[in-house]
Order: structure tokens, then sequence, then C-alpha cells
């Protein structure tokens, strides 16, 4: 026997050991060798660590998870309404014009008490949206006249108002004689002007205005804002006394802040500034304004009548606004775990509507004023 037939003998051998090997893996298991490699070094690690979850249990803290699937559908979307914002030539007032018309809403009316501010933020705003999408009504609060003729004027070209924002922010000077404030003036006209007396339903009105923070926090909260605009307050009184329900209209407080919400507490107490002119005063204001659009959708969807919100800035994880919880009873107490449940997010679909949609054809527009035509003959 040369060398050559010795070689293929002992390479035949060989093959029959691993072929062997083999067909006893498979009869002890149908799984094949490279799977049980694969459940040995990836698997079983996996299931390891599932045992240990379970023998050591968990101690970490628990948060409170709604069912959002079981929500009702949202009470009203920008989507084909419209809307007029006060003080809408910048800050909030611009950023909620913007964000509502991004979202579909049908017409824009900016109410401003500078002309010349007013009429360049609906330029913006139309060049972004369309021709006619945003409108410039001039507004003064310092007139009360003036008040009623600038909603009066914007409810004649909108016909019929589904939303009114009202941005306290912006800089106003009153006369010492006005003692009726801002917010008051305009829920009294606004209330006027929305509702099923106008032919609308699910009207809003949102009072915007920047918060310091809360004395008492969180058992019994005394707001403290950047401005000297009572909205909480008064936006409250009204849904007590006020029968919103007849009209079928919300009003709402929005606060935004530069604070995140564990650092909205203030003392009772605070310390005084020994030299207000040498050391400057807290940034109370944000500085970014487009955080409130998201803000701004959850509210139009699920804000109850006389509800206060929070809104965080733009660097908090928290997009959607926090609700403010306030005592029931005169001398009561809010109990701090009712801001341990997490709020459900805003599903609106679809995010953005075209233009389009909400225009009426020339066929309606023809016919609606041959009916005034004849209306008027």
């Amino acid at each position: 026997m040369n060398y050559g037939e010795r070689f293929n003998i002992i390479l035949n051998m060989q093959s029959r050991c691993i072929t062997s090997l083999f067909i006893n893996l498979l009869d002890k298991s149908p799984r094949s060798f490279w799977k049980i490699e694969r459940c040995q070094f990836r698997a079983t690690p996996l299931a390891y660590r599932k045992k240990n979850r379970k023998d050591k249990g968990d101690d970490g803290p628990k948060i409170i998870k709604p069912i959002c699937e079981k929500l009702p559908k949202p009470i009203l979307q920008p989507s084909c309404k419209n809307a007029i914002v006060i003080g809408g030539s910048e800050g909030f007032g611009f950023a909620a014009a913007d964000h509502l018309l991004c979202k579909g809403a049908r017409i824009v009316v900016v109410a401003d008490d500078d002309p010349t501010e007013g009429k360049i933020a609906v330029k913006k705003l139309c060049d972004s949206y369309g021709k006619n999408r945003a409108l410039f009504v001039h507004y003064d609060i310092k007139s009360d006249c003036h008040v009623q003729a600038g909603l009066t004027n914007a409810l004649c070209k909108l016909e019929v108002i589904h939303i009114l924002f009202n941005n306290l922010d912006k800089e106003k000077r009153f006369n010492n004689k006005n003692l009726q404030n801002a917010t008051t003036k305009t829920i009294q006209i606004g209330l006027e002007l929305l509702g099923k007396d106008q032919a609308g339903f699910n009207g809003i009105i949102i009072n915007c205005a920047s918060i310091f923070g809360f004395m008492g926090w969180p058992q019994d909260p005394f707001p403290v804002y950047c401005k000297n605009e009572p909205v909480i307050e008064v936006t409250r009184d009204f849904a007590k006394n006020y029968k919103g329900k007849e009209k079928d209209v919300r009003v709402v407080a929005l606060c935004p802040t530069t604070k995140c919400f564990s650092n909205i507490g203030l003392p009772d107490f605070p310390e005084p500034i020994p030299n207000k002119i040498m050391n400057e005063m807290p940034i109370c204001i944000p500085h970014s304004k487009y955080h409130i659009g998201t803000a701004l959708s959850y509210i139009l969807a699920w804000a109850k009548n006389g509800s206060a919100w929070l809104v965080e800035p733009a660097i908090s994880v928290h997009q959607i606004p926090r609700l403010i919880h306030f005592p029931e009873k005169e001398g009561g107490q809010v109990d701090p775990k009712v801001y341990e449940a997490q709020a459900c997010p805003v599903k609106i679909e679809p995010p953005c509507v075209e233009p389009k949609v909400c225009v009426p054809r020339k066929k309606q527009m023809c016919a609606k004023k041959k009916s005034k035509d004849d209306d008027k003959k």
C-alpha cells in the first residue's frame, strides 16, 4: 500500500466521523448546530438578565401612564378654522399665528396696535403660506371703542371666528383712568363675537402671558407674572361666573416660563436685592417662542374651560403643557401626587392641511353672492 492510498483511507475515516457526529446532534435536537451555538452565546445572556430582573424586582420610580387609546376626539383642530391673534406682530403672538397657518388654518387676522409691525408680520405669513391667508386689523387696547371696532372689523372679514389668541406679553401702555385690565376687556368682547350666536361652535379664547413662578407651590399656588396682567385669576373667574356652555366657548390661560416644572416654585419671602441697578434681574419672558406651537395644539384639542397651563422652555423634554391645579375650596390644598400622571401626546391627523380645502369654490361664492342680491331686492 503506497502513501496515496493510506491518505485516502484516513480522509474517508475522518469524513465518516464528522458525518456521524452531525447525525447524532440532529437526532437529539431538530435545531442545527449553528442555531445551538447562536442560542448558547446570544439567547442565554438575555434569558439570564430577565431572570435577574424577576429575582430583584422593580423598586425604581413608577410613572403613571394613562390609557391614551381611549381618549375622546379632539374638541377643536386648527384645520380650516379662522383665528384672531392679538399682538401677533411679534413674540408668542407671531409664533401662534405661524403655527395655526402651518396646521391648516383658513385665515389668521393679526390684530396689533402698531400698523407698521403688523403689516410686516402679515407679509411674512402670506409669503410662507399663500396670498390672503393672513390679514391685518388695527387694534388699540387703550380705547374701549377701538377694541370693539377692531374685533368687529375682524369678524366682518372672517364671518366666523373660532380661535382668539391674546398675546399679553407685548408691551402696552395704559392710561391711569383705565381701571379694567386687558384680559377682562378682551374676554368680554371675545365672548360676544365667538360661539353659537355667531354661527360658530367650540370657540376658544386663549390668554397667553409669561410667568415667573408660583408661591406656595404646589399645595396652594399663587402666580407671579412677568407683566401686570392677572391672567389665571381672570380666566378662572370668568369660567366660574360666566356660563360658557351656553355659547360653547372655552376660556383658557397659557403661561410660558423660563423654568422647568421642577423649579417653578418660589419662596414665600424672597431675598431682597441690595442694589437693583448693579444686579441684573432674572430673565422672565422666554427668548425662544416657537415651542408654543405644540402647547397650542394641545390646548385646542383637550383644554377645559377655565383651566391654566404651564409651558416649559424649549430646552425641556416635556413638549406638552402642564395643567396647573388649584384648591377646589377656599382654604384647601392640592395633593402633589396629581402631577405624577403622564399626559397623553397630541394625535391630530393630518399634521398639515392644504389651504385649497378650506377655500370655497367659485360656484359657491357666486351662488352666495346671488342669494344676497336677491335678499336686497
